[in-house]
C-alpha cells in the first residue's frame, strides 16, 4: 500500500465494534491522521500489520483466537521498533507488567478519559518519530563514515 508522507499509521485491534469505532472516532476527532485502520482479532490484525506497517497499534489484550499479549509479540517479531498501546477493560497486575515485559508502550484501562487518550496516543506517535529520525541519522552517518573511510584509503595510495 501507498501512503502519503508525514502522515502515521493506527491499527486498532479489537474484538467489539463499538470500541473500533470509539477509538477511530476520537483519533478523527483530534485529527491525529486519516491513515487507521482496524481489525476484530490478532489473526486479521497481523495480516494487515504486514501489508500497513502501522506506527502505533492499539491493541486490546482479551480477544478470541488470539490473545492480546501473543498478537504483541508477534508483532514485535515483525517489527521491533513498532508502538503498541495495549487495552484492556481488567488490568491485573499481571496484566500490565505481561505487556510492558514484552514490548508494549503503554496500557490503558477502559474505559478510558478521551483527553488522556489523545495524550497517550500523539506522545507516543511523536516517540516514534523521534526514533525513526535518530534511526535516519545513524543510519547517514555510518554511510557517511563508511564512505570518508574509502576515500582516505584511496588518497594515502
Amino acid at each position: 500500500m501507498k501512503f502519503k508522507e508525514g502522515f502515521f499509521r493506527i491499527l486498532i485491534v479489537d474484538d467489539s465494534l463499538s470500541m473500533r469505532q470509539l477509538l477511530h472516532k476520537l483519533i478523527d476527532m483530534n485529527d491525529i491522521t486519516p491513515y487507521v485502520f482496524d481489525a476484530k482479532n490478532g489473526k486479521e490484525a497481523l495480516a494487515k500489520f504486514q501489508k500497513i506497517q502501522p506506527d502505533l497499534v492499539l491493541l486490546d489484550l482479551q480477544m478470541p483466537e488470539m490473545d492480546g499479549i501473543t498478537t504483541l509479540r508477534l508483532m514485535k517479531k515483525m517489527d521491533p521498533s513498532v508502538k503498541v498501546m495495549m487495552m484492556s477493560l481488567s488490568g491485573s497486575k499481571n496484566d500490565t507488567q505481561d505487556a510492558i515485559k514484552y514490548g508494549a508502550c503503554d496500557f490503558l484501562l477502559k474505559p478510558f478519559d478521551r483527553n488522556e487518550f489523545a495524550f497517550k496516543v500523539i506522545k507516543n506517535l511523536r516517540e516514534k518519530a523521534n526514533e525513526d529520525k535518530i534511526t535516519e541519522l545513524q543510519n547517514t552517518t555510518e554511510m557517511l563514515n563508511e564512505k570518508f573511510s574509502k576515500m582516505s584509503k584511496s588518497i594515502k595510495k
